[in-house]
């Protein structure tokens, strides 16, 4: 399960551990940086990876993709391999 928010200038995405084992991770996507977070119960932070807009989209289109190396050539294109 997962659910996805939009405000002003932030959308936001959080994504459940139906099972309950795993706290649960959300990405916050403003215009110029993503940031992926999860709580760490021993830290009792939370822990942070940032990104540009472009490297979360590199991340989502190499879900599909086999074993390789791609370049995005376009934002609006498919990856060549």
């Amino acid at each position: 399960m997962f659910t996805i928010e939009m405000e002003e200038d932030e959308t936001s995405i959080t994504i459940l551990d139906t099972a309950g084992n795993l706290e649960d991770v959300q990405a916050y996507l403003y215009d110029d940086f993503c940031y992926i977070r999860q709580w760490n119960e021993k830290t009792k932070l939370f822990d942070v990876v940032q990104f540009t807009p472009e490297m979360y989209l590199k991340l989502m289109k190499a879900w599909d993709q086999p074993v390789g190396t791609y370049q995005l050539v376009d934002r609006r294109e498919k990856l060549t391999s």
